[in-house]
């Protein structure tokens, strides 16, 4: 494998948002804690004119803005911004590839570079240039043979496609330049510390791993919850997108996938994409019968979040005043496999929700015999209620946190139930910042790990799965159920868990 120190990364749509707020800051960040080596060149690539010195320039500026004064460490920037270099190119124009082949060769030969370095061009585009930009690196030789494969790997973001048969257009257009091995589709969600941490705990403790199938656990509730509408002018894109495309494909499903698979017979990337692929080829609809049946749509109407006011989402910007888009799922589904038959998961995410959170509940079952008083006591409050299961919670954001919660005796001379909570906060046990998704990701690909990264077959056995649901709904004359922003999402989606004799959670 190809070290970090001999990798040249392009950054190909290098005047947009995500190079200014998470690329080049991860890059930047890598290179502090001395995983990037003064012998990688980061290139920007982008149509504009620019030289280097002006875009080293904005760079700064964006990252200086975005730490903050007091965390920008100006003597590490400079370091830095001599591997920061940019070239113009119309990426739509195969005849200005030759020319960046060109200058990309003057620039690792100025850093010193070897003549075996790697290189990695992370198309940071909109999603109709991917085609071209792979097109113009076959053209202009920049694709090595297959023998030498290892020497490219081309990063791209999602969206992957806005349906099956779109996802599956994306994968054609770039096999026929690419192998598979050499092609990263990124979903930041997988570079998270805690999404990480969720395969080590479940394989990496013998206590809880046991108990993860359909003889101990009732339910599992995944929700991805965000409480901001359209900021940013986000208006345009989402109205085209959606919570399903935009979230539950991929994040959701991803997660979905972490904590249902079964344990792999290696901890590498091949080995545990494998059974990934196996939770998603076991994915079903939980209960049968029409979609509205386990597929609820909801879209925020006004409200109030955090206690200020939001708009609904048909009066944001850039957003068609009578626009169907839906701002939340939920579903409930079924893992047709020996591991998870009869346990139903449910899976929500939404916008202008009361807060920012990602967590995964795993709900256990009852004990068969209710041997004590159904007494429960919360502080001082005591009454009668029925007996409250224990719940594993994986938080994977804000605050990431494991939780445990059961019941203990109340002390006193009666056999009262009080539940309690055993907490883990990553924040109290280390002192350590958690690395960013992006840090994390890019470095992977510079050691060429594809462990966190989406493969054709997982990306289509997703869209397989929610490809009917979209046409359902965007084939009918029904409109998403309105819920107000700053609430957990429609009262219809209620139905989808009350029929197990359960309820969502609210979490806190």
């Amino acid at each position: 494998m190809v070290s970090t120190s001999d990798t040249t990364v392009l950054i190909f749509g290098a005047s947009g948002d995500l190079t200014s707020r998470k690329l080049i800051p991860a890059l930047f960040r890598l290179s502090q804690q001395q995983y990037l080596s003064s012998r990688c060149a980061v290139i920007g690539v982008a149509r504009r004119p620019k030289s280097h010195h002006e875009f080293r320039t904005e760079m700064r500026d964006t990252v200086q803005a975005r730490l903050g004064e007091n965390k920008f460490d100006a003597a590490a920037w400079d370091v830095f911004a001599q591997q920061l270099f940019y070239q113009q190119l119309d990426i739509t124009n195969p005849d200005e590839y030759a020319t960046l082949r060109t200058s990309v060769q003057t620039i690792e030969s100025q850093v010193g570079a070897g003549n075996a370095s790697a290189r990695i061009v992370y198309l940071a585009t909109t999603p109709d240039l991917i085609a071209p930009a792979v097109e113009g690196l076959s053209t202009s030789g920049m694709i090595p043979p297959r023998e030498s494969e290892s020497l490219l790997r081309v990063v791209v973001e999602k969206p992957f496609g806005r349906d099956l048969s779109s996802a599956q257009d994306l994968t054609i257009a770039l096999s026929r330049h690419l192998q598979e091995s050499q092609i990263y589709r990124i979903d930041h969600y997988l570079g998270k510390e805690t999404v990480q941490n969720i395969l080590l705990f479940r394989f990496g403790n013998a206590i809880f791993e046991p108990l993860l199938n359909r003889n101990h656990v009732d339910h599992i509730q995944i929700t991805v919850a965000e409480a901001l509408g359209m900021e940013g002018a986000r208006g345009g894109y989402y109205d085209t997108s959606g919570a399903m495309r935009d979230v539950l494909q991929n994040h959701v499903l991803q997660l979905l996938c972490l904590i249902a698979m079964d344990p792999p017979s290696l901890f590498h990337g091949r080995e545990i994409r494998d059974e990934k692929m196996k939770v998603l080829q076991a994915l079903r609809p939980g209960v049968i019968g029409p979609v509205g049946n386990w597929a609820i749509r909801g879209q925020y109407a006004a409200g109030l979040v955090n206690g200020q006011p939001a708009l609904a989402y048909r009066k944001e910007d850039r957003v068609n005043p009578n626009s169907n888009r839906e701002t939340y799922v939920a579903m409930r589904v079924a893992l047709d496999n020996w591991r998870w038959a009869g346990v139903p998961f449910f899976l929500r995410t939404g916008k202008r929700m009361p807060k920012q959170l990602t967590e995964i509940a795993i709900q256990f079952k009852n004990p068969p015999l209710n041997l004590f008083s159904t007494v429960e006591c919360d502080g001082d409050l005591c009454d009668l209620v029925e007996t409250r299961p224990n719940t594993l919670i994986l938080r994977i954001q804000p605050q990431e946190a494991i939780s445990l919660r059961f019941s203990t005796k109340r002390p006193g001379m009666n056999y009262q139930v009080q539940p309690v909570s055993m907490d883990f906060e990553y924040g109290d046990h280390f002192t350590a910042q958690l690395p960013e998704a992006y840090e994390r990701l890019l470095l992977d690909v510079m050691r060429g790990d594809s462990t966190l990264f989406t493969r054709s077959d997982e990306l289509e056995a997703a869209w397989r799965f929610v490809t009917p649901v979209l046409e359902s709904w965007e084939s009918s004359n029904s409109v998403p159920d309105l819920y107000p922003a700053g609430t957990w999402g429609p009262t219809s989606a209620d139905r989808l868990i009350s029929e197990t004799k359960s309820r969502w959670r609210a979490p806190t």
